[in-house]
């Protein structure tokens, strides 16, 4: 078991302790990114409001393109045809 510790405090050591080369920054950097994506209807409601009627839409348009939408039993015909008995 102090071997794994061991392990682990050497790992979290080099990547985060001073001699690390990677500066924290860098860390910082995707963390706020991680946060920003998951704040950003908090922040913008109305843009992610819009978004997301944007997506109902486009997903109703699929529907309709695939058949399964709401003027499923419209005669589709062309006009002028009169319908074979």
């Amino acid at each position: 078991m102090d071997n794994a510790s061991d392990v682990a405090y050497q790992v979290v050591d080099a990547l985060f302790g001073p001699d690390s080369g990677i500066p924290w920054w860098a860390w910082v950097a995707p963390i706020i990114a991680i946060f920003a994506v998951f704040l950003y209807p908090v922040m913008f409601p109305e843009v992610a409001a819009a978004e997301a009627e944007t997506d109902r839409r486009l997903a109703e348009f699929r529907r309709e393109r695939a058949g399964k939408g709401k003027d499923k039993g419209k005669d589709t015909g062309k006009k002028g045809k009169k319908a074979k008995k």
